[in-house]
């Protein structure tokens, strides 16, 4: 629904609008009105108000709904309730509450511990496309979790959700190619997903990504061209931003080593 986009661009009569749609039971306006307060106001009460209004007749409300049970945001948090809630989206045919519900059965979290059950519910879920539920039916094959542990079939469901730009099927992915665990090693491939990774909030990936970048300026850089430099710079400045006390003095030490060679790099060229 546009109106939340327009709400949220600063259209002034968006959301009293929305609100007006959603109050004569328009679900369509009463999910969007949760989504709105949930993700972008980050206010969790009147965000699983709202999903609760819509539950009735949209599954994706419905979905929120036990998400808001499962994390305790908004709602007092009840697995029991939430698994139930889940159940019913399943019931519906909804592909994102398959994994969720099947996540709740390998934890023994609401439900009793059935790991085959989740992975099962996983599978369902990743064959229908849902890119959440790839990523964590790879984590299972690459675990063994309710599972033969099985590489492959590991990359080939991080493969499918990594294309549907899920950044942590493209982390671990990014890191099978980098390791070459299982698949020819490819650095630049890995850099790639990494990269996208990056981009979709895993920041966990510049440590990786500013090494690679500053090696490939080292062995072969244009004299002149600083880009790759530069941009090695900023991802190991976020790596040090994210660093532990053990690592930050190291993340440091190649960030001040960074910002040596590009001074000198510079200077070489007046």
């Amino acid at each position: 629904m546009d109106l939340g986009r327009k709400w949220l661009s600063g259209q002034s009569d968006a959301r009293s609008r929305l609100e007006a749609l959603a109050t004569d039971g328009r679900s369509d306006a009463q999910e969007m009105l949760g989504e709105v307060f949930n993700f972008a106001l980050k206010d969790e009460v009147a965000a699983c108000a709202w999903f609760a209004k819509s539950a009735a007749t949209r599954s994706d409300g419905l979905h929120n709904l036990a998400l808001c049970y499962e994390n305790g945001g908004g709602v007092p948090r009840d697995l029991a309730k939430a698994s139930a809630l889940y159940g019913q989206a399943v019931g519906r045919g909804y592909a994102k509450s398959m994994c969720a519900l099947g996540n709740l059965y390998i934890a023994g979290k609401g439900v009793p511990k059935d790991e085959t059950k989740g992975a099962a519910l996983c599978k369902q879920g990743a064959e229908l496309g849902e890119p959440n539920a790839q990523t964590d039916l790879g984590n299972l094959f690459l675990t063994g979790v309710g599972v033969p542990k099985d590489i492959v079939q590991a990359r080939r469901w991080y493969e499918l959700a990594a294309a549907q730009g899920q950044p942590n099927a493209q982390f671990v992915l990014g890191q099978i190619y980098w390791n070459g665990d299982g698949v020819e090693r490819s650095q630049a491939k890995a850099a790639a997903l990494l990269e996208q990774a990056f981009k979709g909030g895993r920041r966990d990936a510049a440590p990786l990504l500013a090494k690679w970048l500053f090696a490939g300026w080292m062995s072969a850089h244009v004299r002149g061209d600083l880009s790759s430099l530069d941009a090695a710079i900023g991802y190991q400045k976020v790596a040090l931003s994210s660093a532990n006390d053990k690592s930050r003095a190291d993340e440091q030490a190649l960030l001040n080593l960074m910002q040596a060679t590009r001074s000198a790099a510079e200077k070489e060229k007046l």
